[in-house]
């Protein structure tokens, strides 16, 4: 992985690419995001552009202070560390900033995930509920 880095408004139709969404509606949440102090999304780049993203959102709570969202590789990007290295940066930037505890949300539907996270220190440790609204 070359860099990881803030994202960018010019990002925007590299990211929807990676969601296989169009770029509107995730151009209105960049937007919304780069205005929250506590959220931060970057993208991984190679030589080829922006191959992964990931969003830490800081929240202090009474039980824990780190979130990881949206942690995403591009399918071009599979298998090459992408993952890693946003994921190695979320848990990097967590501690700079303070956090004792970083939370992810995943889907537990991919079992070799659970042996991926596991590598980086997390434990499967609640499962959760979802609402649409």
């Amino acid at each position: 992985m070359d860099v990881i880095r803030r994202a960018r408004p010019t990002d925007i139709e590299a990211i929807a690419r990676l969601f296989g969404s169009p770029g509107e509606p995730l151009a209105a949440a960049f937007r919304q995001i780069a205005s929250t102090p506590h959220v931060t999304l970057v993208v991984a780049e190679d030589d080829n552009g922006v191959a992964g993203t990931a969003q830490l959102t800081i929240l202090r709570g009474l039980a824990w202070e780190g979130a990881v969202r949206g942690l995403l590789e591009g399918v071009r990007a599979s298998r090459r560390g992408v993952t890693s290295a946003l994921l190695t940066w979320s848990i990097k930037e967590a501690r700079r900033r303070g956090c004792s505890r970083l939370h992810m949300d995943s889907g537990l539907a991919r079992a070799e995930l659970l042996d991926f996270y596991a590598r980086f220190g997390f434990e499967h440790s609640y499962q959760g509920f979802t609402r649409s609204l």
